[in-house]
């Protein structure tokens, strides 16, 4: 520490210097646990609040390219063709490790939602559109 005059210039520099010190040794810290704590959302399926999520489910869209897409089997429980988008329930997805759930899906094709009707049991193929984004890119009546 340095003995500095009450009243010099160098006495107010000094005064200033240490207060910035003390400041940022403060808002580091809690500048870091701030950002440690946030919750990280992706707008993935564990957010659909009709998932049943499952701690071993992959999300990674298996060993399948997505141009080939997965297959599954399910029941229709609403239509939404203004958003182009079917909430099934449907049976396990093996290529995927999915178990059966209900959840929302997206649908490629619009014009494939009027064909459809609730409690409808149907045969889809969905694929990873992004990463943890999956879209129904065929969906058809099972007879």
């Amino acid at each position: 520490m340095r003995l500095i005059r009450k009243g010099s210039p160098d006495s107010r520099t000094y005064f200033l210097e240490m207060t910035m010190t003390r400041i940022n040794a403060t808002l580091a810290p809690l500048a870091f646990l701030a950002v440690a704590v946030l919750p990280v959302h992706g707008a993935d399926m564990k957010d659909m609040p009709d998932m049943k999520h499952t701690p071993d489910m992959k999300m990674d869209g298996g060993k399948i390219a997505a141009d080939q897409g997965h297959r599954g089997q399910g029941t229709v429980n609403s239509v939404d063709a203004k958003a182009g988008k079917v909430n099934l329930t449907h049976g396990p997805i093996a290529t995927l490790k999915w178990p059966g759930m209900t959840m929302d899906f997206a649908v490629s094709d619009k014009q494939a939602l009027a064909k459809l009707k609730t409690g409808q049991k149907v045969a889809f193929k969905v694929a990873e559109q992004t990463k943890g984004q999956f879209v129904i890119t065929e969906i058809a009546p099972v007879k």
